[in-house]
């Protein structure tokens, strides 16, 4: 196949020259020549394309449902593709978005765009293969929001209050408290939790969740995990969660937890508005870090018939699908065994350094949906139908919902969770070889996982680096609606 590269172009695209004469003559004058020039070049370039042998194929997709813009490659799935690189004009603005792969075809979505009924956006698609090369460029859609006739999902409305921030300049026990507990988030975690300051500490205006090896306190030896009596009131001065022998625990067949960590609860709520926090991510195999959200009051009974709220979460091992990646969905169903976050609300990014820069998660919360956002870019969208969940859900008989408005069960007072578990046997760190060079020490069907994790401590302890295991936070902030 021929590879096209830039050297491949004939040098006749012209250089622009535009002296400027006021502030306000650069949009009339400047700008304007500049646009006329970028079309310019896309033609020569199509023509180029087309000239060297280069295939254009397909069409993008352009959907609008405000304020939300998708743009979907549906029929290129080869697997010769690396990367899609969306190139859309809207106003007369260029911007550009990197494509993932979902089940749609090559996807894009974003919100920071604003439309009207006389707008048109047009966009083509730039699709690269594994080596970087380009390997061919779309015809060129365009849409009239008039044309569309979509169903509008409202924006959000204006933000009139900030009614709770933190930028952890201490740690305000009268904004959250700490889990101390055994009892492994009904996932099989192998972590317990604590309110000791090894674990939950502020610092320089940043609050640090940190997971540690039990033995690195001196309370604690390789004796104690096989055979010691772990008490949370006795140790720690409380125990928040007795489910699973979550206050008290003697170390036998299966050990007490291997690892300390770090959860806190925000005491205040919100109902409708925004949550924003600016976090760095932990790097480590088998650390699962999350900022969620649960109800205050389960009015429609437990999990997850009052529903979750996972703004992010992540795994600490290295490579694409773990580190390089956080995901955001909606949990709600009527039973265990009817939770459909998997088949409805869920979106993930990618990037490089969620680990080693702050980024900012945002989730926007209406009476009509619920989007999530890192660093303004959306992750998910979940508008559900006039019907509610219920109707989402497909589900028949009684409708538990039929109390609430068409958001419920999200049409509650929810607070946010931060932590960083670690391990588990619910599936999230999946059995089999998925983690590269790395050998998942633990299969989640065996009798005794906190046991064989920490017989191969020796391979995972090492990866987790001081501070880069913690989940940092610089600050929170609700709003209200």
């Amino acid at each position: 196949m021929f590879t096209f590269a830039q050297r491949n172009l004939p040098q006749f695209f012209p250089v622009l020259h535009c002296s400027i004469k006021s502030r306000s003559s650069v949009r009339t004058s400047c700008a304007y020549k500049r646009m006329q020039i970028y079309r310019m070049k896309l033609k020569i370039l199509f023509w180029t394309l087309v000239h060297l042998g280069v295939v254009l194929s397909g069409q993008v997709n352009i959907e609008y449902n405000k304020p939300v813009l998708k743009l979907t490659l549906p029929s290129y799935s080869t697997p010769e593709v690396g990367r899609i690189i969306f190139r859309y004009t809207v106003k007369d603005v260029q911007k550009h978005g990197v494509a993932v792969l979902t089940t749609e075809g090559w996807q894009y979505q974003t919100s920071d765009v604003s439309l009207d009924g006389a707008d048109e956006v047009s966009v083509y698609a730039v699709i690269y293969d594994v080596h970087g090369n380009l390997k061919e460029v779309t015809d060129t859609s365009a849409l009239k929001l008039a044309q569309q006739g979509a169903v509008e999902i409202p924006s959000p409305r204006r933000i009139r209050a900030v009614i709770f921030r933190d930028d952890f300049n201490t740690l305000n026990k009268a904004s959250w408290r700490s889990e101390v507990s055994m009892y492994g988030g009904g996932n099989g975690e192998f972590q317990v939790y604590t309110n000791d300051p090894k674990n939950v500490y502020t610092h320089d205006g940043h609050l640090y969740l940190k997971p540690i090896a039990t033995v690195s306190d001196p309370r604690f030896n390789e004796n104690f995990l096989h055979t010691g009596h772990m008490d949370m009131l006795t140790l720690f001065g409380e125990c928040t969660h007795d489910g699973n022998n979550g206050c008290t625990r003697t170390g036998g067949a299966e050990i007490l937890p291997p690892v300390m960590s770090g959860k806190v609860l925000s005491i205040p709520s919100l109902r409708y508005g925004t949550v924003e926090v600016r976090a760095r991510l932990p790097k480590g195999d088998w650390l699962w870090p999350a900022i969620w959200m649960v109800p205050k009051d389960s009015k429609y009974g437990g999990w997850p018939r009052s529903g979750e709220i996972d703004i992010m979460e992540s795994k600490g091992n290295p490579g694409p699908d773990f580190v390089e990646k956080v995901t955001s969905h909606l949990i709600w169903g009527t039973s265990w065994e009817h939770q459909y976050w998997a088949i409805t609300y869920h979106g993930e990014r990618h990037a490089t350094n969620w680990h080693s820069q702050f980024h900012t998660w945002r989730m926007e919360w209406t009476h009509d949906h619920i989007l999530t956002f890192v660093d303004n870019q959306l992750i998910m969208t979940a508008a559900p139908p006039a019907g509610g969940f219920y109707e989402q859900g497909k589900f028949t008989g009684t409708n538990i919902w039929a109390s609430g408005t068409k958001m419920a069960p999200f049409d509650q007072d929810f607070y946010l969770i931060l932590n960083v578990a670690v391990g588990g046997t619910n599936g999230y760190f999946a059995d089999g070889n998925h983690y590269g060079n790395v050998t998942k020490p633990w299969h989640n069907s065996w009798p005794h996982p906190k046991l064989d994790f920490w017989n191969a401590h020796n391979t995972w302890l090492p990866t987790w680096h001081g501070e880069n295991a913690a989940l940092v936070v610089d600050y929170v902030e609700f709003k209200s609606l």
